[in-house]
């Protein structure tokens, strides 16, 4: 095996991420004792074994006490509060709507406190080792951890991960299907244009796991080989509750236009995101 190799094949894919042999890439020790490498070391997403199912178990334990059908009304009245603030004048969905209203809603559906998009939105950047500055990380992390009773523990690390996880790829999901929906004729349902959006145009593209017996790092292809949610297990946990705050927050945006058809994204090999997306009323 090449010191690094990518997985497309539909087939391959779901091998891959249930391959007990491809493990998550480690992740960097060091660090403040509640920032962004405490996170990634102490949430199920870059863990595996016996560590990643009690961790996992503690982000479906709290996911479990969310209807989708609540989490997708409450994502609609968000975003009409949102829209009734704004006006009918030109704005940027993606600012002002895709990367505030899930956050919102997500919170005050699990009873968490009030806590700013933009601090989760600031840890989102630098999640992935690698991408993202930590310093800025570190103390929107300590802001979460504060928020959340102030104690760096792993019941602590699945509420701020599970914000976290939905911020960039839930925004994605809302950017790129509004994108469909009001660029195409037709009255396709909402739950339609996500599902045509999760198959043709998903937000989170591509992961990476590394070769236990060699090192190498493995590229998988999300996009092409099927898996929007991923597969085996890791397989996200929140989909259904992503597709609800998706569709929850379509619906109200259903006769806007955009102003721009040209859209911009935000350059990653991993995600799919608008950078902005224009629109009135």
């Amino acid at each position: 095996m090449s010191s690094q190799t990518r997985i497309a094949d539909r087939a391959a894919v779901s091998a891959a991420l249930a391959d007990p042999a491809l493990t998550m890439p480690r992740v960097p020790d060091g660090g403040p004792a509640s920032g962004i490498r405490w996170l990634r070391r102490s949430v199920a997403r870059f863990a595996d074994g016996a560590e990643h199912d009690r961790r996992r178990r503690q982000a479906t334990g709290l996911l479990a006490e969310v209807e989708p059908a609540g989490l997708r009304r409450l994502a609609a009245e968000r975003t009409c509060a949102a829209l009734e603030v704004i006006g009918g004048g030109p704005f940027d969905l993606m600012a002002r709507v895709a990367r505030v209203v899930p956050i919102d809603a997500l919170v005050v559906a699990l009873g968490m406190p009030p806590v700013p998009a933009d601090v989760v939105t600031a840890v989102a950047k630098a999640y992935q080792p690698g991408t993202g500055a930590e310093e800025p990380a570190d103390e929107a992390v300590a802001r979460l951890v504060e928020a959340f009773g102030g104690v760096p523990d792993e019941p602590t690390a699945a509420r701020v991960g599970l914000l976290v996880q939905t911020c960039d790829a839930t925004a994605g999901l809302v950017g790129n299907a509004a994108l469909a929906m009001l660029r195409a004729d037709g009255e396709r349902s909402v739950d339609a244009i996500v599902a045509e959006t999760l198959l043709h145009d998903p937000p989170v593209r591509m992961t990476r796991r590394r070769a236990s017996d060699t090192g190498a790092v493995v590229e998988i292809d999300l996009a092409t080989g099927g898996c929007p949610f991923g597969a085996g297990p890791h397989q996200c946990p929140g989909q259904d509750h992503a597709t609800a705050i998706a569709a929850g927050i379509l619906e109200p945006v259903r006769g806007y236009a955009l102003v721009n058809p040209q859209v911009q994204y935000e350059r990653s090999a991993a995600l799919r995101v608008p950078t902005e997306l224009l629109v009135t009323r």
